[in-house]
């Protein structure tokens, strides 16, 4: 029998109470597997409560499972460890759980990086080894998509959990997830950088009926899941099935993850198909806002799924901040001269007032996430549904600058993905959850090669910290080539300023003439394709000439002091 912990860190046994709700079973059996000599021990549950419940002498690392009327082997919901073997995943007994400080503040101007631990740095560690190139490039929060154990044999992503409040093996070197996660964020605090976790509660990986049957459906089929009127599963969440957000069970599993996950030290959670968790009316997002606040950590909601559509003032709680998938649609359509969109991106460069009107840092700016294309792939693929366009080898270096200046110098809390920065393809392919190739591995040696991007978006950066406050506080004004917006159909361009900004976008195919419609003086700062300028005078009532599908950017000091 293999180990399932490192020998040196194995206790001498003691006692370990097991405790499943499983409501309709008539018995359920406790397995227990001895990591030693495999030898494996069955004691039946009694019923004490409400609860299946078991005393059992066991060891770290000792494998256990559940039984329900024969179901089996079966994940332990509550398990602080799962391992996966030839048939299947098994509940591990494990140690005491990290304890990790959280960074203690928030960042009052939070720039997000989106990433995978494998695609990123392979590992926990791997990751740690990366953050300076965070630090240097100006981003301040990490953000990691999803940690739950999963089937990484059949996934990438990381979206189908096995269970919710266990940390992912195959992401660390050793057998301690748990503890290279929290040595992770404790790096990550090291550089004054939050971390931020992408949850999944919406869904399990035990998928559709014709899927392996692993842990809820096998104790609490018709409590956890949400179910049609001919019994089949509710599948609003496209992964084959969706958790009942009012069931006492499945909130008490959710508020236990989260407590978990806290305490490795992490600052805010981004909840995967968050207007799942509203089916019940709102009131489990409502306890969780309560309970961040509690915690002192950010809320983040996806708030939409296949059957519900909640951005802005349709969810129900705003303590969350939302991903705004409005902002992506509607600046890519901008960024390749689709028609009629000034008038939205008026709203998205301020914040997004008509979908956030109480705070625009509640609005998550992004262009890119991890599904859909890269940065680079959305100026080599043509496609409507992405609003994408393959614009040439020449123009391709001011397309990406183009993009970062809008997404960095608009109202609101902006996010891309990993690599994004220095041009990484995923030549193409849009939706890549199962592919765990150097197709969604970060390249590395493109850094080199598109070294003036990365450096043009550490600028932007700079120059977001310098002058952003008007940015946080959405103290935005609109403007078109002279003092009012052009909102035609025809129209591709706008300005808008704050107190320590003004942007010219000319997203047209021929130069633009801008008056500058703020009192000056005025300071060139940025513009062009990877043009950090140098710094010349412009004051109120001047007349500057913005290239064909480009931006230029002004400050109120010189940026280069």
């Amino acid at each position: 029998m293999p180990c399932w912990y490192p020998m040196e860190a194995l206790p001498v046994r003691r006692s370990r109470t097991v405790s499943v709700h499983a409501p309709r079973a008539a018995a359920v059996e406790l397995q227990v597997t001895d990591h030693s000599d495999g030898s494996v021990h069955t004691v039946a549950m009694e019923l004490v409560e409400g609860r299946w419940t078991a005393t059992v002498e066991a060891a770290d690392g000792d494998v256990y499972a559940l039984f329900a009327d024969g179901v089996g082997p079966l994940v332990d919901p509550s398990a602080a460890d799962v391992v996966f073997i030839a048939d299947g995943p098994r509940s591990v007994f494990r140690g005491e759980w990290p304890q990790q400080p959280p960074l203690g503040m928030h960042h009052q101007q939070p720039v997000v990086y989106e990433t995978h631990v494998r695609g990123f740095g392979r590992t926990y560690g791997g990751v740690a080894d990366r953050l300076d190139h965070l630090v240097h490039l100006g981003v301040n929060v990490i953000e990691l998509m999803p940690v739950h154990p999963f089937d990484d044999s059949a996934n990438y992503w990381g979206y189908m959990p096995v269970v919710w409040g266990a940390v992912h093996r195959g992401y660390a070197v050793g057998a301690d997830g748990a503890g290279e996660l929290a040595a992770l964020v404790a790096a990550a605090h090291e550089r004054s950088l939050e971390v931020w976790l992408d949850v999944v509660f919406n869904h399990t990986g035990e998928g559709d009926a014709s899927m392996p049957t692993w842990s809820l459906r096998g104790l609490d089929n018709a409590g956890a899941y949400l179910h049609q009127a001919d019994g089949s599963y509710n599948d609003d969440t496209g992964c084959g099935n969706t958790i009942d957000p009012s069931d006492p069970e499945v909130r008490r599993l959710v508020f236990e993850a989260l407590d978990r996950y806290a305490d490795l030290g992490i600052d805010g959670f981004r909840f995967d198909l968050a207007s799942i968790l509203t089916r019940d009316g709102g009131h489990l997002v409502h306890l969780i806002g309560d309970w961040a606040q509690r915690r002192g950590v950010v809320l983040v909601a996806e708030a939409w799924d296949l059957a519900a559509y909640q951005v802005g003032v349709g969810f129900p709680d705003r303590r969350w901040a939302q991903w705004n998938d409005r902002f992506r649609d509607d600046v890519r359509g901008f960024l390749r001269a689709e028609p009629g969109k000034v008038p939205a991106m008026l709203h998205r460069v301020a914040g997004s007032p008509d979908l956030f009107p109480d705070n625009p840092a509640r609005s998550v700016n992004f262009i890119t996430a991890h599904d859909g294309l890269t940065l680079f792939d959305l100026t080599t693929v043509t496609s409507d549904r992405h609003h994408s366009w393959d614009c040439g080898d020449a123009l391709r270096p001011q397309m990406l600058a183009n993009a970062f200046c809008l997404l960095l110098l608009s109202a609101g809390t902006p996010m891309f993905v990993m690599g994004d920065e220095f041009a990484r393809t995923q030549h193409g392919h849009d939706n890549p959850y199962n592919i765990d190739s150097p197709l969604t591995w970060v390249d590395w040696n493109r850094l080199d090669e598109w070294r003036w991007l990365f450096d043009y978006v550490r600028a932007l950066l700079t120059l977001r910290r310098r002058a952003g406050a008007g940015l946080a506080a959405g103290a935005v004004r609109g403007y078109g080539v002279s003092d009012q917006p052009d909102e035609s159909f025809e129209s591709r361009s706008l300005a808008w300023a704050t107190d320590e900004l003004y942007v010219m976008a000319n997203m047209w195919w021929e130069p633009l003439e801008f008056t500058v419609c703020e009192p000056g003086p005025w300071f060139v700062a940025l513009t062009g394709a990877g043009g950090i300028a140098a710094d010349a005078s412009v004051v109120a009532g001047s007349s500057v000439s913005v290239p064909p599908r480009s931006i230029t950017v002004l400050t109120r000091e010189t940026f280069l002091s």
